[in-house]
C-alpha cells in the first residue's frame, strides 16, 4: 500500500490507514514495536519517564501529575488514550496539544520505519511511536505515559520508567489480561523496572504485585500503608499524609480523591516539592474531560467515560452528591463495548436511573443497543428503555423528552461520551 506514503494525506486519512494494516486490533507483544523503534532511534527518549496503569483513573493521574509538574516549573510531555473528539488530545507536547503538522511528520516517519523493519503494527503501537517521535523532537524534563492495556506488553512499556503507578486493579479486559485480580495485577506490574519505584493506589494490593516488586528489588508505596489521606469538612476537603510530607485542607477535586493522593505521592518520590498553596490551587481547579463533566444546563447534562463496575460505583457516589436523595429524574444515555462486562456494570447503576436511552456503538467492539437493553434485570426499566441506532440519536431524543429539572447522564465509553460532546459542541441540544 505505497499510497499510504502520500505526502498529501490528512491526519484522519493516516489514522484510517493505520486502522487497517494489522490483522488484529490488540496484539500484546513488544517485539514488533521494538524493531520499528530501533529503526527510528526511539528505544530511549529524553526526560524522566513516569508510566501509569490501572483499571480506572489512569487519565486523571497522568493529567493531574502533568499539571502539577508544569506548575512546579518543569517541562512535560504527556501521552493519553483514547481521545474524546480529536486524536490530537492523545499527545501533549510542552503543555499543548500536538499540532497536525507534527503529527503528519511523525506518521510519515513511523510508516517508513515500519516498512524498513518489515513489521506489521497495531493502531495503538503506531500512534505510540508517533508520540515518542514528537517527544524526542521536543525534549522535556518529564514524560508521563498512560498505559493502553495491561502494562507488561503494552507499547508504552518500551520505555524504562523512573516511576511506575498502578491506580487500582479490577476485572477488565479479562480476555487479554487474566480472569482474576492476581493475574491482571501481574500484567499491570510489568511496567515496574528493576530497582525502580512503584506506587499502588488502593489498599487492597494483589499479592502478585507485591511479589513482583520484591523480585525487582523495587521500592513499593501502597496507599493506606505508606501514604494516606483523610476527608473532612463535610466531604469538601482532605489532608494528605505522605512518606515525608503532610499537606492539609486541600479541596476535594472532581476526580476521585485517591487519584489526587496518588499524584501527591508521585511528586514526593520524584523529589518535586511544590508550595502547599500551589498544590491546593492546582488540585482545586483541576477537571478531567469526560469524568462526571457537566457540559450543558437546563437540563443538566453530565458525561462520564466510565465503562466497568468500578467506574459505575464512582458515578453512583457522584450522583448522590449532585442530587442528594434522588429528587430529580435521572435519564441515562448509554452505550458500551462488548468486551466489557456490561451486564454487571449496567445493573450496578440501574437502580439510580429512571429511564434509559440506549445507543448502538458501531464496529467490531461495539454493543448493539438491544443487547444492552436485554441485559437490564429490572423488567420495568427494561421495558421502558428506548433503543437507537447510535448514541447521538439516543441523546437527541433524551434531550427532547427531558424537562429542565431533569438530569441527563451520558456514560459507558469514550465512544459514547465523545460523539455526544461533539454534538453539543456543534450546537446540538
Amino acid at each position: 500500500m505505497n499510497e499510504a506514503l502520500n505526502p498529501d494525506f490528512s491526519v484522519n486519512e493516516w489514522l484510517s490507514y493505520f486502522e487497517q494494516i494489522h490483522p488484529r486490533k490488540i496484539d500484546l507483544t513488544l517485539d514488533r514495536m521494538r524493531r520499528a523503534a530501533e529503526v527510528l532511534g526511539l528505544v530511549k527518549i529524553p526526560g524522566k519517564i513516569v508510566t501509569v496503569t490501572g483499571t480506572n483513573g489512569k487519565g486523571s493521574v497522568t493529567n493531574l501529575l502533568s499539571r502539577l509538574l508544569i506548575a512546579s516549573g518543569y517541562t512535560v510531555n504527556l501521552y493519553n488514550s483514547p481521545h474524546l473528539i480529536r486524536f490530537n488530545e492523545r499527545i501533549n507536547v510542552h503543555g499543548q496539544l500536538v499540532s497536525d503538522g507534527l503529527l503528519l511528520e511523525a506518521f510519515r516517519e513511523v510508516e517508513k520505519a515500519r516498512r524498513q523493519a518489515g513489521v506489521s503494527l497495531t493502531f495503538f503501537e503506531i500512534t505510540t511511536l508517533a508520540a515518542f517521535y514528537a517527544f524526542r523532537k521536543f525534549p522535556a524534563d518529564f514524560v508521563v505515559l498512560e498505559v493502553g492495556m495491561g502494562g507488561r506488553f503494552d507499547s508504552t512499556n518500551l520505555l524504562d520508567a523512573e516511576l511506575a503507578v498502578i491506580t487500582n486493579v479490577a476485572l477488565d479486559h479479562v480476555a487479554f489480561l487474566g480472569s482474576d485480580r492476581e493475574q491482571i495485577g501481574y500484567q499491570k506490574a510489568g511496567i515496574l523496572k528493576s530497582g525502580r519505584t512503584l506506587i499502588y493506589g488502593e489498599p487492597d494490593i494483589p499479592e502478585s504485585v507485591e511479589k513482583y516488586a520484591r523480585e525487582q528489588n523495587a521500592g513499593l508505596y501502597v496507599i493506606g500503608r505508606d501514604y494516606s489521606y483523610e476527608i473532612h469538612g463535610g466531604g469538601r476537603s482532605f489532608d494528605y499524609r505522605g512518606p515525608g510530607r503532610t499537606v492539609e485542607n486541600i479541596a476535594v477535586p472532581t476526580i476521585p480523591v485517591e487519584n489526587a493522593v496518588n499524584v501527591l505521592c508521585a511528586l514526593e518520590l520524584l523529589q518535586i516539592r511544590p508550595d502547599d498553596d500551589v498544590l491546593r490551587r492546582e488540585i482545586a481547579g483541576f477537571t478531567m474531560p469526560g469524568r462526571m463533566q457537566k457540559i450543558a444546563d437546563n437540563p443538566d447534562v453530565y458525561v462520564d467515560v466510565g465503562h466497568n463496575s468500578h467506574a459505575f460505583a464512582y458515578i453512583r457516589r457522584k450522583l448522590a452528591l449532585i442530587d442528594p436523595g434522588h429528587k430529580r429524574r435521572i435519564i441515562a444515555v448509554a452505550g458500551m463495548l462488548k468486551d466489557k462486562d456490561f451486564a454487571v456494570a449496567l445493573n450496578l447503576i440501574a437502580p439510580v436511573i429512571d429511564r434509559f436511552y440506549i445507543g448502538s456503538i458501531p464496529g467490531d467492539r461495539g454493543t448493539d443497543a438491544e443487547d444492552l437493553k436485554n441485559a437490564l434485570e429490572d423488567p420495568e426499566k427494561r421495558e421502558s428503555s428506548r433503543c437507537f441506532s447510535d448514541v447521538t440519536e439516543a441523546y437527541r431524543q433524551a434531550s427532547a423528552d427531558a424537562s429542565s429539572d431533569d438530569l441527563i447522564l451520558v456514560f459507558g465509553s469514550f465512544m459514547t461520551a465523545g460523539p455526544v460532546m461533539e454534538f453539543i459542541g456543534d450546537g446540538g441540544r
